[in-house]
């Protein structure tokens, strides 16, 4: 009796079979390599230590009147600080020029000022779609990802933009205000 054609059909099944198991693997690895990579632009140290200089400049500079224009307007969730907001130092012109070095300086691309007790609407916010927003995807994810559980009134999320030959790579982080 002839085997020779079970014994090949056997092998192409097992074949099939590990070749399948192989790229499931390959697939479910890919997918986790790729979340970690963007995880690491979360948080990172040197990030935190720029984000922390920058709470404290911005301390210096009177954080307390833009804290309290924020809370005095109960529609509001957060405040975009970046480069064109100009109303921060109205009348000291001089605390801009500084500000605007600082942010060339840290690569800051944008910051913005939380309110911590409304940290969960702003989220489910950008979930939903139902604000309006001016974040972009990746500061999506990452606001998504903040959990604050420690008593403060606001949180100070920045979004760094560092820029290399081959692009531009995005960090953030945040700290208490």
């Amino acid at each position: 009796m002839n085997k020779n054609g079970f014994v090949f059909v056997e092998t192409i099944v097992v074949i099939t079979v590990l070749t399948s198991a192989l790229l499931l693997l390959f697939s479910s690895f890919s997918n986790i390599l790729k979340k970690e990579k963007e995880r690491m632009n979360y948080d990172d140290v040197a990030y935190i230590y720029r984000t922390h200089y920058l709470k404290n400049t911005l301390d210096k500079l009177n954080l307390n009147d833009i804290l309290t224009n924020l809370n005095s307007d109960d529609n509001k969730y957060y405040l975009t600080i970046n480069k064109e907001t100009t109303n921060l130092f109205i009348g000291r012109e001089n605390y801009q020029n500084y500000f605007n070095k600082i942010l060339d300086d840290y690569e800051v691309e944008e910051m913005f000022i939380v309110k911590t007790k409304e940290l969960d609407n702003l989220k489910a916010c950008l979930i939903d779609k139902s604000c309006d927003n001016e974040f972009d995807e990746e500061i999506i994810k990452y606001l998504k990802t903040i959990n604050v559980d420690i008593a403060c009134d606001a949180i100070l999320v920045v979004s760094y933009a560092t820029c290399h030959n081959s692009g531009c790579e995005h960090y953030y982080s945040w700290v208490s205000v």
